[in-house]
């Protein structure tokens, strides 16, 4: 009969091979093959070495910055170091590799935890997901407003309902008023949670929505807001290097929009870098005919800001305890 140590080294094996696989699958899959030309690619990054450096400083100021939200978060049930948490955080981006919507990254994050309830960490976890979201929702959301400028379409269409524009605008604004107010107002589902009646032997862990205040909540969203403003940068500069000369202003823009795009659309890790180069195309194209380029910076923003983080990850998969004593 196997041991629980055993058991949980042959976990850890089977995590890091799973993760490799799928990584190897998306970067030589058909999909990829078509859209990513890796020649190109390493011809132009000769003689920007050290933009790439930057791109791969920010990647880790990134994820440094994710460790150190995770960790005020989940103070709350247990008081971790810095360093475990960018191991949990690293951990998460492996094994979230091969699972949809990387809904792994919350499991690989509480193994890293010693005493702490696992799912009320997971259910922390999932706050602060929600607080990246609500950011990428709003600049998103703010990016659509600007869409009709670079699509004659939309432009016609407004132009054609005569009140439809404002109105479009205010149900946008009022929306994500809503959407803040209720993410800085958690404890409101710990309250609704509680009245229903099934429910109420959970308590132990629908409570997790009333642990943090609304400036403890503001807090979070502000480490989700710095998050966002380096990958956003970080595309940009990599748009620059890949020769799709647009401005700042327009690219930020278009960046919003697409990363909006990429949050609400349901994705296996298998098909997400394919979506990715899609996505890119479409909004990019609108502006820049340089599709090479458009897709370059694309493929080397997955390979900095996932793959190499996942690959980072192994390496800390093997310090999670399935098994607690």
């Amino acid at each position: 009969m196997l041991t629980k140590k055993t058991i949980g080294f042959l976990l850890k094996i089977a995590i890091v091979a799973f993760a490799l696989f799928f990584l190897y699958e998306q970067l030589t899959a058909k999909s990829s093959i078509e859209q990513f030309n890796s020649v190109a690619i390493l011809e132009q990054i000769k003689g920007h070495y050290g933009l790439l450096v930057l791109i791969v400083f920010m990647m880790f100021l990134n994820w440094f910055l994710e460790a150190l939200k995770w960790r005020f978060l989940i103070a709350k049930i247990e008081k971790i170091t810095i360093n475990r948490s960018i191991m949990a955080i690293f951990s998460g981006i492996t094994v979230s590799a091969f699972t949809p919507n990387r809904v792994g990254e919350y499991g690989g994050r509480v193994f890293c935890l010693e005493k702490a309830d696992r799912i009320q960490a997971v259910l922390i976890t999932v706050i602060g997901s929600m607080a990246q979201l609500v950011t990428t929702i709003v600049f998103g959301s703010i990016g659509l407003l600007f869409l009709p400028k670079y699509k004659s379409e939309f432009s016609q269409m407004i132009n054609s309902i005569e009140f439809a524009y404002p109105i479009f605008i205010f149900l946008l604004v009022l929306l994500n008023a809503l959407l803040i107010m209720l993410f800085l107002n958690a404890s409101v589902f710990s309250v609704v949670l509680f009245k229903i009646k099934f429910l109420n032997k959970y308590e132990k862990y629908t409570e997790v929505f009333s642990f943090y205040n609304t400036a403890e909540l503001a807090k979070v969203l502000c480490y989700s807001i710095a998050r966002y403003a380096v990958f956003t940068t970080q595309y940009f500069i990599l748009l620059q290097l890949f020769g799709v000369h647009i401005a700042y202003a327009d690219a930020i823009v278009l960046i919003m929009i697409m990363l909006f795009v990429i949050s609400v659309i349901p994705t296996i890790a298998i098909t997400e870098i394919g979506i990715r180069g899609s996505v890119a195309i479409f909004l990019f194209g609108l502006i820049s005919s340089n599709t090479v380029g458009i897709l370059s910076a694309t493929f080397v923003m997955w390979i900095v800001n996932l793959l190499l983080p996942a690959l980072i990850g192994t390496a800390f998969i093997f310090t999670l305890k399935f098994f607690r004593k």
